[in-house]
């Protein structure tokens, strides 16, 4: 695993803080519901009120970010039946050209995805950011993190896609 850790003041009219990943796992679908699942967590601290651990990356029924969070939220794959469940995989296979997750023709991605939450204003915050694999060391993930930005307008804690299909 590797993790980044960036610690920032934040601005004295600021209220939120949010940024924008896409994960990318080479674990679909051969290992949907197994051991072997790679994970992205992204931690804020101090910690928004009503998160024990920090974590503001997840899906939307709080599933940390990897092969098995809610099927809509893998946007790039090749659309199928997996394990009972439809993954619509409303972008296709185009956006993984190129970028060593097309080889097997078994990768996914979530596509742009957005994370916000609450911050103090004024005050001293880290953001984490972890990625890691689960039970082998063998079919990698990657996440690609852009646009951390504070904001003046108060956010829940939420990830969101950024993207949607045309």
């Amino acid at each position: 695993g590797i993790a980044l850790e960036v610690k920032l003041r934040v601005p004295t009219n600021a209220r939120s803080v949010r940024f924008d990943f896409d994960f990318y796992a080479s674990d679909f679908p051969t290992y949907l519901c197994d051991p072997f699942n790679d994970f992205f967590v992204a931690t804020l601290s101090p910690k928004p009120a009503g998160l024990p651990d920090g974590s503001i990356a997840f899906d939307p029924i709080g599933t940390p970010i990897g092969v098995n969070i809610e099927p809509d939220m893998l946007q790039v794959c090749a659309s199928q039946l997996a394990n009972s469940t439809v993954y619509p995989c409303s972008l296709g296979t185009t956006p993984l050209m190129g970028t060593g997750f097309d080889i097997q023709a078994t990768g996914a991605a979530t596509g742009w995805l957005r994370s916000m939450a609450p911050v103090e204003p004024g005050t001293d915050i880290t953001l984490s950011f972890a990625i890691w694999d689960s039970g082998d060391a063998l079919l990698d993930s990657t996440v690609l993190l852009d646009n951390v930005v504070f904001d003046a307008e108060t956010a829940d804690v939420s990830t969101t896609i950024v993207v949607s299909p045309l």
